[in-house]
């Protein structure tokens, strides 16, 4: 049942226990800023849900939960550690606004809550609107943010391609023994033998030597379909790790017309031709299964399995401490190009949109860029290939081309022309669709210095002259310019400041050694380690003006 927690201070409290000089210097630690200013941001009416509104035991506080998992965080910590801290520190004590007796939960609470968390999506809202309660706390400019992505990897082991397959293979016929033992039955011995010891313990058939690991493949490869085939309209057909087998066969193999034979050396001769073949190497999809333990981890050519997260911050100079607004994690086999849009809509939703994002070549595409625009934000970033960027704009010998107008991709925003007059009307092209059909008045037009060199038609029917404009050649053609005449430089020089937030989050909190697996608790864990992050970083920075509001010792 939920119930809110009483926040009434008692006598029992620790500090009417400790010596002054204890109580002072409790209340100059981080546990008394935590305590008054980031634990009253934990909305626990957020969490109602999770819990029956008129019946069962009353819950635990939701901020003590939720304020310990935070901390945990903070502090890179596994359960048992977090646990034994608030049971014994009184840092901990002090921060979540405990006494000695209150201060006590079980592993299975933490346990529960955040099953509850990822039932309900509630990890993803709770970072948002605490972070926005952070943001108003430290007033924070939001106007200008970057956006990064770093690499991470679940608690996952780092398969070969022949131990993907023996320990598919060992996981299946391990959960089938278990839930179906007569099924388990009808495995060919041989073929059980390759994967699974008698105790239940992984063979040692994936400890192949390197000379023998593509010959033991296509054996692995043969007795997948074998098991596939076997257990197809069976009860074991509903279990999860049948439907691993059955994906890992479709990812690594090609089912053909004519049946496959086992060579004399292989180790299922006899067992029967197959119709499948191993696929190569570089035609398996980067989407494919990694690990039968994280069926949701996919594999980038460049960093390798796992996840991406999408970091993005704050940069604004005025601010004090940045902080971090927005986290996703995204597939590993999907571009960071992918991710700019997404981003931008998650600002807009809890009204916090930039007004300039900078971010590096991979977002930067000129759809990203007019689709930004259009939503109110300028996407600072370095642009891909090489155009046919214009070297001297102000030649009189040079043809004026409609990228050199200035259109803004929202139609009721006028455009500019390189004479610099305003145009009268903007409408979307009937085809293609990111191309702007752009009216300037003729009295304008015709007297201008440079209506001889300008690309502008007559259209009789408008009274004006047109000319359709391709939005992402021109945002383009822009913005290498402005690299090349150096404006670029400075804008984007700020950029380089979001490796430390991703050093600090790997490093400081935990995130290059993640202690889960599977995308739930990866996006559970990603969320509340970004939030720990930004209450650290605004709980030092009050520390800060504390310490400065002291005056020096004479």
């Amino acid at each position: 049942m939920y119930r809110p927690r009483d926040r009434q201070d008692t006598l029992f409290d620790m500090e009417f226990f400790l010596p002054p000089s204890k109580a002072q210097r409790l209340e100059a630690s981080w546990a008394e800023t935590f305590r008054h200013r980031a634990l009253p941001l934990i909305d626990e009416s957020q969490f109602a849900s999770m819990y029956c509104a008129d019946n069962g035991r009353p819950n635990r506080p939701v901020e003590t939960v939720f304020g310990v998992l935070l901390l945990k965080e903070m502090f890179n910590l596994t359960d048992v550690e977090a646990l034994e801290q608030l049971e014994f520190n009184l840092l901990w004590q002090h921060a979540l606004q405990l006494s000695p007796e209150e201060a006590h939960l079980c592993q299975k609470t933490l346990h529960n809550f955040r099953a509850g968390l990822m039932d309900q999506d509630l990890a993803r809202v709770a970072f948002a609107e605490t972070t926005d309660r952070i943001l108003s706390a430290l007033g924070t400019k939001v106007s200008r943010q970057r956006l990064d992505s770093t690499h991470v990897v679940s608690n996952i082991a780092w398969l070969s391609r022949l131990g993907l397959f023996c320990e598919t293979s060992r996981v299946f016929l391990s959960r089938l023994k278990g839930a179906h033992p007569r099924l388990y039955g009808r495995v060919p011995e041989g073929l059980r033998c390759r994967y699974v010891k008698e105790d239940g313990q992984a063979s040692g058939y994936q400890d192949a030597r390197s000379n023998e690991g593509r010959r033991r493949l296509s054996v692995c490869a043969r007795d997948v379909y074998r098991l596939c085939l076997l257990f197809q309209d069976t009860a074991a057909e509903t279990l999860e790790e049948y439907a691993l087998l059955t994906r890992l066969l479709e990812d690594q193999c090609d089912v053909v017309e004519e049946q496959q034979s086992p060579q004399q050396e292989d180790d299922d001769v006899g067992e029967g031709d197959v119709p499948v073949q191993l696929k190569p190497a570089k035609k398996v999809s980067s989407a494919s299964l990694q690990s039968p333990h994280d069926p949701d981890a996919t594999y980038s050519g460049h960093k390798g399995k796992g996840y991406e997260v999408q970091v993005a911050e704050t940069c604004h100079e005025d601010n004090v401490v940045e902080v971090i607004t927005h986290v996703e994690v995204t597939d590993s086999c999907v571009r960071d190009t992918q991710a700019t849009v997404p981003t931008l809509e998650a600002w807009a939703a809890r009204d916090v949109p930039p007004e300039e994002l900078v971010a590096d070549t991979g977002y930067g595409s000129g759809d990203n860029a007019v689709e930004a625009q259009r939503m109110g934000t300028e996407l600072v970033s370095p642009v891909s290939g090489r155009g046919e960027t214009v070297q001297a704009e102000t030649s009189v010998d040079r043809a004026i081309r409609p990228d050199d107008f200035y259109v803004d991709p929202r139609p009721e925003e006028p455009a500019v022309c390189p004479a610099g007059h305003f145009s009268i009307a903007q409408a979307q092209s009937p085809a293609p669709a990111q191309h702007l059909e752009v009216t300037f008045d003729r009295s304008t037009c015709e007297p201008c210095p440079l209506f001889h060199r300008c690309p502008a038609q007559l259209n009789r029917a408008a009274d004006g002259y047109v000319v359709t404009v391709d939005l992402v050649a021109a945002n383009l053609e822009h913005r290498r310019r402005a690299e090349a005449n150096g404006q670029f430089q400075e804008r984007y020089a700020v950029r380089a400041g979001i490796e430390a937030t991703n050093s600090e989050l790997k490093r400081g909190h935990g995130l290059d050694d993640l202690r889960v697996r599977g995308r739930p608790r990866v996006e559970l864990a990603v969320y509340l380690k970004a939030l720990a992050c930004n209450l650290k970083r605004m709980v030092r920075a009050f520390l800060s003006e504390v310490t400065e509001a002291i005056p020096a010792r004479a």
